[in-house]
């Protein structure tokens, strides 16, 4: 579950009652870099063969950093080189996450409540720099060191073995879909102490957001700020023992507004790209001869291998937009102050720099460093790294001890890529493998390997906001 920027202002909520570089001239900065043709618009789909080639285009052409386009008219900076990547993340003095003090808005070329995703501004931390920035993520951060890490892998282990044995029996399943998709939602969901049924619905609301169908995509963006305004108010009124709560008793002393903001943030960060870390180290043990063996070897660890797929095949292909406070000199670009910079993770990682001598000398893979920027880094980096890599994992490990003769029922060619710009996956990873038995039924599990106790599914939703929308989700027949 990591803290990262992809596509966080899909889940803005309603309100709880609404449902380093030297100094240089300034300069235009994209505008002057060449014929508009040749400028890349960032937010355009993916296309099917993916972006490597495109970030090798771009440093070839330009170096480190390159001019883009978010949307017609409007440029900013698209970073590639993973030393100035990593610099610009540990100095928020000199780039703020603050957008609104991108010089597009100020001057009043884009209205930030209406432009392209992570370039809106919205009240929670990912947004917010310096002591604002501080208050509005303590309550996060305290709430998650609150976790008891070794229960709560129990408690991931319970939720990943109940997916599995939702189609065990079959012989087949999508793997993002059917598991990948849902464990972290079910994980998110449980920590804010709501019955298993919401946590489902999350996943549906959040899986037809990145669909490409619009009209259900802004139905959806209306479900979720349903479910985090309804969530603060149901808290606020009752609370209990979880993150929301937590939140909402933390001495920052947020308003409910501010803590809904949280938690969408918590989940935007969380779902989406922990479910495509465990499709996309699926996907490598499935159509890697080479990392499939040194991992049934011991000789790669789950959590190596899960750093290898974040240097290698990272989930997360962008970072949100920085704002230059002041000019400053890239490569051979001049950025001026107020320009905005998008960092992409994918091409820093594949910044030849970097590549040179980050082999494993026993597996001869990228393992073993953690120094990638699927997490980030500096004061924006990711809070719940660890009980991210405690979901992958264990949702990786459950997979591979469950599913014996495990195989991937399509060629490999056959896959297709999410058209995010952000994310980085596949929309389904369809496999096959020898039909095997449910687990022991969950009355027959211990008491003691719960950490975070599922709560009883509620006969009929309550009459609040959050159980409306539980209502009007299944009278979708979902």
């Amino acid at each position: 579950m990591t803290t990262t920027q992809h596509g966080g202002e899909h889940a803005r909520p309603a309100s709880a009652s609404q449902g380093p570089a030297a100094s240089t001239p300034a300069t235009r900065p994209p505008a002057a870099q060449g014929c508009p043709a040749d400028i890349v618009r960032l937010y355009e789909p993916t296309p099917p063969e993916g972006r490597t080639g495109l970030w090798k285009r771009l440093r070839e052409r330009h170096g480190p950093i390159a001019p883009v386009e978010l949307e017609t008219g409007v440029r900013a900076w698209l970073l590639l080189d993973y030393q100035e990547t990593l610099a610009l993340l540990q100095q928020p003095q000199l780039f703020s996450r603050d957008t609104r003090n991108w010089r597009e808005a100020i001057e009043g070329r884009v209205d930030l409540d209406r432009t392209v995703p992570m370039m809106t501004w919205l009240p929670n931390a990912l947004y917010a720099d310096g002591a604002e920035h501080a208050r509005l993520r303590s309550p996060v951060m305290d709430g998650l060191n609150r976790i008891d890490m070794t229960a709560m892998a129990r408690t991931v282990r319970r939720i990943a073995d109940e997916l599995v044995d939702s189609f065990v029996v079959q012989g087949s399943a999508d793997l993002i879909g059917d598991y990948a998709g849902q464990l972290p939602a079910l994980v998110v969901n449980r920590l804010f102490g709501l019955p298993d049924s919401y946590g489902h619905m999350l996943n549906g609301l959040t899986a037809l957001i990145f669909s490409e169908d619009s009209q259900r995509t802004e139905e959806s963006i209306n479900g979720m700020q349903q479910y985090f305004a309804g969530l603060v108010a149901r808290k606020a009124e009752s609370p209990g023992h979880d993150l929301v709560s937590w939140m909402l008793g933390h001495p920052s002393r947020l308003t409910h507004r501010e803590v809904a903001y949280a938690a969408a943030l918590v989940v935007s960060a969380s779902h989406m790209m922990t479910a495509h870390l465990i499709g996309n180290t699926m996907r490598t043990l499935l159509t890697d001869d080479h990392i499939r063996s040194a991992h049934t070897d011991a000789r790669l660890s789950t959590h190596d291998l899960l750093d290898h797929v974040m240097w290698n095949d990272s989930p997360l292909q962008l970072l949100a937009g920085r704002i230059a406070l002041q000019d400053v000199r890239i490569g051979n670009a001049r950025v001026r102050k107020g320009d905005a910079i998008y960092l992409s993770v994918d091409g820093a990682h594949r910044d030849p720099a970097v590549r040179i001598g980050r082999s494993d000398p026993d597996t001869g893979l990228a393992s073993g460093s953690r120094a990638h920027l699927t997490f980030g880094a500096g004061p924006h980096s990711c809070p719940a790294r660890a009980l991210g890599r405690l979901v992958a994992s264990t949702g990786v490990s459950v997979l591979q001890e469950r599913l014996g003769g495990l195989r991937l029922s399509v060629d490999p060619q056959e896959l297709r890529l999410l058209s995010s710009p952000f994310l980085h996956g596949v929309r389904e990873l369809p496999v096959a493998f020898r039909p095997g038995r449910p687990c022991e039924p969950p009355a027959v599990r211990t008491q003691q390997m719960e950490q975070v106790p599922p709560v009883a599914e509620e006969e009929q939703p309550p009459e609040d906001l959050l159980g409306r929308l539980l209502s009007w989700w299944r009278g979708l027949g979902r």
